[in-house]
């Protein structure tokens, strides 16, 4: 009996739900002038086989070359500039540089599909 109620309830607000679930965005992240070029254009070419409905936001580091980004716009990505994370200076001596690439990755939280 109780999988009936829920499956009413369902039915009944399906629409309501529809009408109002965010918008939905891929996001990826790229840093530097290396091979992950070529990782982010295969996930967005695979994205595009499968005819995805949700767009992908590609947040980049300020050393991401001007020619990436512009093969990543003629694949349909929004790029998105994010400033680098550096690890606090009292605390470089227990984190290498190469950790600003992991922190940095916390600005994906701060990434908006909108003003494309």
């Amino acid at each position: 009996m109780a999988p009936e109620l829920v499956q009413s309830a369902l039915k009944s607000a399906e629409f309501t739900k529809l009408a109002t679930l965010p918008t939905r965005t891929y996001v990826t992240f790229l840093a530097g002038n290396g091979d992950y070029i070529k990782g982010v254009v295969g996930l967005a070419k695979g994205l595009r086989k499968v005819k995805t409905a949700y767009l992908l936001v590609v947040a980049v580091l300020p050393d991401v070359p001007q020619e990436y980004r512009r093969i990543l716009g003629s694949q349909g990505c929004i790029i998105r500039e994010i400033e680098p994370v550096y690890q606090p200076e009292n605390q470089t001596k227990f984190a290498m540089a190469y950790y600003v690439i992991n922190y940095s990755k916390l600005r994906l939280w701060e990434v908006r599909r909108t003003g494309t």
